[in-house]
């Protein structure tokens, strides 16, 4: 059962954003999209202090989207959960897992109807509200909290939340009005440049990438694996023969040759009751994919 506990983290972190979304969006109505000649890459506002991230494509699977709404915030309908997803893009987001609670920061793209902001993100409606005001242009946002909520909407295809929210829409107003004019470190991303690639080009996959993969290693197979890794990264799929099942592929970054050969077998014989093929890529890196999991299964996992 260990092993369910970071799906369950994943989906009480996950819920916290659509919590704010339900909120926001409930009873809004669609409005035209408009076009943005300078518009920020939400990629840009996370910082690279979270030891998991994730890119989480609305294409790669509505359907988890909508189950993770309809389990966690039980007073939204069908309908509501299904208008709810369709509002969602993407969602990059970065964890850390605590003893009792799971902190995140996510930077999402979204519909984002800003005319209802003022009157939804209310002190009726239990939000308390900050101003803030921007150190480089004094441009002002407002920042909400609601419980354990904290969350801003930046622009209209663009909200942030979660840890460092006032970091995130400093960064957002200096690269929205300087960042074509500017070449300093600040305008690149703080994440490197391997990893804000590969969470960039997810587009119909779930991705995600352990800067701390040990501890991942133990939540994912309820063992404590010592393999001497340096990363972990991995994707969800939908397997192209079976519209209900996920091919899952994990890539794991050893600290030298030595170590990928002695952990090869047990992280082999670990997946391959999921019938896990095993690829060697180069003298560091094992890959193991097509391990084959029902939605269902990941559904039940993530929603309980």
């Amino acid at each position: 059962m260990k092993k369910h506990k970071f799906w369950r983290n994943f989906s009480a972190a996950i819920s916290v954003i659509l919590l704010g979304f339900t909120v926001f969006f409930s009873g809004c109505k669609t409005l035209p999209a408009e076009l943005d000649e300078n518009k920020v890459d939400p990629l840009y506002l996370l910082d690279n202090e979270s030891s998991f991230y994730m890119a989480i494509p609305a294409a790669a699977d509505k359907k988890l989207i909508e189950r993770i709404i309809k389990n966690n915030l039980r007073d939204v309908s069908d309908s509501d959960a299904k208008n709810l997803s369709d509002r969602i893009t993407k969602v990059y987001c970065g964890l850390n897992r605590h003893k009792n609670h799971t902190a995140i920061q996510a930077a999402v793209e979204a519909d984002v109807p800003l005319k209802y902001v003022p009157s939804i993100m209310s002190k009726k409606n239990g939000w308390e509200t900050m101003e803030y005001v921007s150190a480089q242009t004094a441009n002002k946002y407002n920042l909400y909290h609601k419980d354990s909520v904290d969350i801003a909407f930046p622009s209209k295809d663009l909200i942030c939340l979660g840890r460092n929210l006032v970091g995130m829409v400093e960064t957002y107003d200096y690269l929205k009005y300087n960042g074509d004019d500017c070449e300093d470190a600040l305008f690149e991303p703080q994440l490197s440049d391997s990893l804000y690639d590969y969470l960039k080009t997810a587009d119909n996959e779930i991705r995600f990438y352990a800067n701390k993969p040990q501890s991942f290693l133990t939540i994912l197979t309820g063992a404590q694996l010592n393999l001497q890794l340096v990363d972990v990264k991995g994707s969800f799929v939908t397997d192209p023969k079976h519209a209900d099942q996920y091919l899952l592929s994990i890539e794991f970054n050893f600290k030298s040759e030595k170590y990928l050969k002695a952990g090869r077998s047990m992280l082999a014989l670990a997946f391959s009751l999921a019938n896990g093929q095993e690829e060697i890529e180069s003298s560091t890196k094992l890959k193991i994919s097509n391990i084959k999991l029902k939605k269902e299964q990941l559904y039940k996992i993530i929603v309980l």
